[in-house]
């Protein structure tokens, strides 16, 4: 008897970089079989000089320890460089989980909380 796992969302990352700089979008989901994927399209563009990184997690739908290790991995390599990760916009399940870990404290998260849990700050 075999196992037969049928995945639809793999992992899609549109990157777009000028100079130093470099916006990653993930779409899909970061673990164990898409961060190896991911981890080496940062180093290369670690190896292309970029050493600011923004990466877009707002079409993120999954992200587990493996994912994490990456963007970690990442984060000291940019800050290494003397350069900057900033992750942007995640998902109440991934913000969730960047919580738990503690890496809300080590990261740099724009926006600083979800915005989606309520219906902002400007209500009248």
């Amino acid at each position: 008897m075999t196992l037969e796992i049928s995945r639809k969302t793999l992992l899609d990352t549109e990157i777009r970089r000028a100079e130093q700089h470099a916006l990653v979008a993930l779409r899909g989901e970061l673990d164990l079989s898409t961060a190896s994927q991911l981890f080496n399209q940062l180093a290369e563009l670690s190896r292309a000089g970029v050493r600011h990184v923004a990466l877009d997690l707002t079409d993120l739908a999954f992200i587990d320890s493996t994912g994490l290790s990456v963007i970690v991995a990442e984060h000291k390599r940019v800050e290494s460089l003397g350069g900057e990760l900033i992750v942007f916009s995640p998902q109440p399940n991934v913000r969730r989980l960047l919580e738990v870990s503690g890496l809300t404290e080590y990261l740099t998260i724009r926006p600083a909380t979800d915005a989606s849990s309520g219906r902002g700050d400007s209500d009248a």
